[in-house]
């Protein structure tokens, strides 16, 4: 590989990409195996670019280039349901092969980056992702290493997707307003997503006034339908007609947790009835329909995951969610 001007380059392959960085990020220009034309030289100076890495020359021996190196690695530190490809300029990304929630051991993926050669940048633990969505990059930072020093790297389990366990998912949306016709409902839609992006199936939803009993049944109606967890929208602050709470008591449901320390959507619910989830949501959802309680513990409720009071308390830490700021709180 030889770095020389890019004029002197024409009729030569690009042995690296080279990018083109703008007020709205950075990009490939030309990608690596790309011969260049005097049309391309123009190009490359507009961006900056007066110098190019082009093929020739002798590498030396046992040395490996990025875009050899973050694939490697990405194959050794990936579990189930991830995947990975190269994406250019020493990046090779993973995502999810199918719905699910992602686990990190965070503590050796600290440990592995106190190396001075590999990076691996991840979501965080526990984050939920649809098929397709990105769940780490694996980067270089020099351009190429010894084989030696890649060998020996301490490559190991860093982080897997854990897939949905349960898919069948009932909807009780509450409101005297809505039910009576006096309101649109606006909780279904966003339920609604939540299934097609996770791969949930809604087998039952109802609307029901605020009227504890009449929620409670509905809960049952929807466990009956093969609903194998419940979502209970809205009802869940303390006006004087919240009454999705006393559904839930009334049924009897083990309480793991009322109020979950993240925003949005704090004044959530998680309750297990016979083994059944139970996961009452408040309206906030409909605002921040993005991310919130639904996504930050039904999903991991769906994964299969038995959830405990502690699971809930230590979401504080990081719970003042990007959604929730960006909305100018």
């Amino acid at each position: 590989m030889l770095r020389i001007k890019s004029e002197d380059a024409v009729g030569r392959r690009l042995a690296y990409d080279t990018t083109y960085v703008g007020v709205d990020g950075a990009s490939i220009l030309l990608r690596r195996g790309h011969v260049l034309t005097m049309d391309d030289i123009e190009k490359l100076k507009n961006s900056g670019t007066y110098y190019v890495w082009v093929e020739g020359g002798e590498g030396e021996e046992g040395e490996i280039c990025e875009w050899d190196i973050t694939p490697y690695v990405a194959s050794r530190v990936l579990g189930k349901n991830l995947s990975y490809s190269y994406s250019g300029q020493g990046s090779t990304r993973i995502v999810a092969e199918r719905p699910g929630v992602l686990k990190v051991d965070a503590e050796e993926v600290t440990r592995f980056n106190s190396n001075r050669w590999v990076l691996l940048i991840t979501r965080s633990n526990n984050r939920a992702l649809g098929r397709g969505e990105l769940a780490g990059v694996v980067e270089a930072v020099p351009f190429k290493m010894s084989r030696q020093d890649l060998m020996s790297l301490a490559l190991r389990l860093l982080l897997y997707l854990d897939e949905f366990k349960l898919t069948r998912l009932g909807a009780v949306v509450t409101g005297t307003e809505i039910y009576e016709g006096r309101k649109r409902g606006a909780y279904l839609p966003v339920i609604r997503s939540k299934c097609e992006r996770y791969g949930w199936e809604l087998v039952y939803d109802e609307v029901a006034p605020d009227d504890e009993a009449r929620i409670a049944a509905a809960v049952g109606r929807a466990i009956d339908a093969g609903a194998q967890a419940v979502v209970v929208t809205g009802g869940m602050s303390v006006d004087a007609t919240d009454k999705t709470m006393d559904a839930i008591k009334q049924l009897g449901a083990e309480m793991i947790a009322y109020g979950m320390p993240m925003k949005p959507t704090t004044m959530s619910a998680l309750a297990y009835l016979d083994g059944v989830p139970i996961f009452a949501v408040s309206a906030g959802g409909i605002y921040y329909r993005e991310w919130n309680s639904i996504d930050a513990v039904l999903a991991r409720v769906m994964a299969g995951e038995r959830i405990d009071s502690m699971d809930i308390a230590a979401m504080g830490v990081g719970g003042l969610t990007e959604a929730f700021l960006e909305r100018g709180h």
